[in-house]
């Protein structure tokens, strides 16, 4: 039963970011869906990506809005039975919005995006780990499970930039991050009959948690001749979630009388009696209303350049580093999976640009990103997989102040065969597999 539970509480990290870190997404712009290598940009975008930089902007006001549509495929393969679970995320409408106000050698910037989480995720049919613990639960008997994951952190982030000299400057700001997030899912077994299926053993769980934390972020900008360089690093954010528990019961037939036993666990008394005459159940105060959680957003490093390689030709790359195990994300069972991670995650950017007319312009990019996963840490709602993402898209100049940014960007994930529990009677074997997408448009304005 125990395990039971743990595998429904690894739901929390079902929502996985769709760009960048384990935890982290870095698609805070439409410019980033067509060129990924966006940490060296001297534009308006420069307010997430290099924040330093929007020190070398033009005096005045400078905004930003951009709208992302995103769908991605998550599946689980049952290795032993070739059973297919098909997961869907699907986001219709992810926002940002960048704003930056220079003046002589200052510039004060803004900006409001979701750089964690990934929407709401959905395994209908449920999952291998569910149906067959449930089945386990059951003594054996056919088990079924649905499971939806829902989990976003938006953020806003203030900061200023100072132009030191004609080649350097440097920034300081903090950013806010509001995680919410819901967890709802069934699962049962049932036992077969002559007059149809008759329940034994259910789960039925719907939690919210949300939370808000604060972290700095700091960065530097130097250009020479035409190359620039540039660095940032997000702080960690300590975060804190609290439990409301909306829904959490559990039922089981009593084999003797043949009667189904209905247990309400939101109830603290149900749940503490629950807990006091079943060892097996002693591990459920996490999932009490109230129950408080560590969920913290990693720390994160960029370090980039770019080229004016010719008048009309642009070329860029870039190195993220996330200190995903410096985070500290908990279970509702107790416990931090991001110990499990053999090492941080890092990827690789590459990108170029060409002006094709005086109003368009047309880019390409690509980037790698490797993370430090193992079986031990991969599990039915847990797994993300090495990915290679290439973007396409272009930008048009309708005015001298107004820029329309268009792309799409397709990110493969390389499959993972992941093994547990090796030479024991308990031994599961299963391939993961997950695609992303991701089409944008997005309007950049001087005032």
């Amino acid at each position: 039963m125990k395990k039971l539970f743990t595998t429904i509480v690894m739901a929390a990290f079902a929502v996985a970011s769709f760009a960048g870190g384990l935890l982290t997404n870095t698609n805070q712009h439409s410019a980033f869906v067509r060129n990924p290598a966006r940490f060296a940009s001297l534009g308006i975008d420069a307010v997430y990506f290099n924040p330093a930089g929007t020190a070398f902007l033009q005096d005045g006001w400078h905004l930003s809005a951009n709208w992302q549509m995103i769908w991605q495929q998550r599946d689980a393969i049952n290795a032993k039975t070739d059973t297919k679970y098909n997961g869907e995320v699907y986001v219709p409408a992810l926002p940002t919005f960048l704003a930056a106000y220079k003046t002589g050698d200052w510039t004060f910037s803004g900006f409001f995006g979701v750089p964690g989480g990934g929407g709401k995720c959905e395994f209908a049919d449920g999952l291998p780990s569910f149906n067959g613990l449930a089945s386990m639960a059951a003594g054996g008997l056919p088990g079924s499970s649905e499971f939806t994951s829902t989990q976003y952190v938006f953020a806003l982030q203030l900061g200023a930039a100072y132009k030191i000299n004609d080649n350097l400057s440097a920034f300081a700001g903090v950013r806010g991050n509001y995680t919410s997030a819901n967890y709802e899912g069934k699962i049962g077994a049932s036992m077969p009959t002559a007059n149809g299926n008759v329940p034994v053993f259910g789960i039925d769980l719907d939690l919210d948690q949300s939370g808000i934390a604060f972290a700095p972020v700091v960065g530097i900008d130097y250009k020479v001749g035409n190359f620039n360089f540039a660095a940032k690093y997000e702080f960690r954010a300590i975060t804190t979630v609290e439990n409301e528990t909306n829904t959490f019961g559990l039922s089981q037939m009593n084999a003797a009388t043949g009667q189904m036993n209905n247990m309400d666990l939101t109830n603290p008394a149900i749940l503490n009696a629950a807990m006091a005459a079943s060892p097996t159940l002693g591990a459920l105060a996490g999932f009490a209303d109230g129950n408080t959680l560590r969920n913290d957003a990693p720390a994160m490093l960029s370090l980039a350049g770019s080229w004016q390689a010719l008048p009309r030709l642009q070329v860029m790359a870039g190195w993220n580093y996330y200190f995903d195990k410096d985070a500290k994300v908990e279970s509702l069972m107790g416990g931090d999976n991001m110990r499990k991670l053999s090492r941080n995650t890092f990827e690789y950017l590459f990108g170029a640009e060409y002006q094709l007319t005086d109003k368009f312009l047309v880019s390409a990019g690509i980037q790698f990103t490797n993370f430090g996963i193992n079986d031990n840490y991969t599990s039915d709602l847990g797994f993300t997989n090495d990915s290679f993402m290439t973007g396409v898209g272009g930008k048009y100049s309708l005015t001298d102040k107004v820029d329309i940014n268009f792309g799409y960007c397709y990110a493969n994930y390389a499959p993972d065969n992941c093994v547990k529990n090796a030479g024991t009677p308990m031994e599961t074997k299963t391939r993961y597999e997950r695609k992303t997408h991701n089409a944008t448009i997005g309007v950049d304005f001087r005032l």
